[in-house]
């Protein structure tokens, strides 16, 4: 396969020494990296400066909003960006992440030839996303997951069709060619889910690399409540109101016609509310509006982060 163009797209907001370590991560990757791509959202505690002054020879592209616009936003606009100035390969990050070691985007490129695949496929293929040496920082088959029972489920190295975007994901220019850019009106949050679906209705190859490894804490672990049921261990958690609201409206929207999956995420919010230790009444209230935008399809920054 002939080596062609990639770029990493990193969303940023207020998190500069997070940037930093996800930036000297990027860089000390063996596989090339043509164009660092950072997408702030308007961040205030001078992140550009010190990008700019910590990294000066990298070739770094630096776009800084106008305006919070949000994951969705910032991950929409960093990849047009890459897919309009030529770019074959797009890997995807938030700040707070970074590949774990060297290979990191090497052995998703790996995956590619050995599959035989190009840039002109539709391709969406993961990270090992994991919080610590062990253990993985989002769910895929149960929320007890460990690196070595992903490994013992994979086959040739992947776990097919099951991924955590947008966390040290590659996409390939065919991809957006069949499918576009990621939905810029969802703000924040279910932005990541919806791309994966609609790859999932493209027929794209999707997959988890277990070789390649990155790193992203589990941040929704500091307001989970564990509760036992039936002998098994059940996480519970619940983010706050204004975040509840967006990831309500954004699923009922994504999920439209799939009415079980929304149905199960109203379900689960409810019971998490119940359980977890939070502004309940602020939160179904939350919860009940984001329904209703979601069903009239009313996206955008409808109410600000607080």
């Amino acid at each position: 396969m002939t080596e062609k163009k990639l770029a990493t797209v990193t969303v940023t907001y207020n998190r500069k020494e997070l940037l930093l370590k996800n930036i000297k991560a990027i860089v000390s990757q063996s596989y090339n990296i043509d164009c660092i791509i950072i997408v702030d959202n308007h961040s205030t505690d001078n992140t550009k400066e010190a990008v700019m002054e910590k990294f000066p020879n990298n070739n770094i592209k630096y776009i800084y909003l106008d305006e919070n616009i949000g994951g969705a936003g910032g991950f929409y606009t960093g990849c047009k960006y890459a897919y309009d100035n030529g770019y074959d390969w797009i890997v995807l990050m938030d700040d707070d992440g970074r590949p774990k070691n060297n290979d990191t985007i090497g052995n998703l490129m790996k995956e590619i030839q050995r599959k035989h695949l190009n840039e002109n496929d539709k391709i969406m293929i993961n990270s090992l996303v994991l919080c610590d040496e062990i253990n993985l920082s989002f769910k895929m088959f149960s929320q007890q997951d460990t690196i070595e029972n992903i490994k013992a489920k994979s086959e040739n190295g992947v776990i097919l069709n099951n991924i955590s975007p947008f966390n040290g994901t590659l996409i390939s220019k065919g991809l957006i060619q069949e499918i576009g850019f990621p939905n810029k009106e969802l703000f924040i949050s279910y932005d990541e889910k919806d791309y994966n679906y609609r790859a999932k209705k493209a027929d794209a190859y999707i997959a988890t690399v277990i070789d390649s490894l990155y790193s992203h804490p589990a941040n929704y672990m500091k307001n989970a409540r564990k509760v036992n049921i039936f002998g098994k261990r059940v996480i519970f958690y619940i983010s706050s109101p204004w975040k509840l609201y967006y990831s309500t409206r954004n699923a009922t929207f994504v999920y439209k016609d799939n009415k079980k999956k929304v149905f199960r995420y109203i379900i689960t919010r409810f019971i998490s509310i119940w359980v977890v230790k939070c502004k309940k009444i602020e939160c179904i209230k939350m919860m009940i509006k984001g329904y209703k935008d979601g069903k009239k399809g009313r996206l955008g920054k409808t109410i600000e982060p607080i």
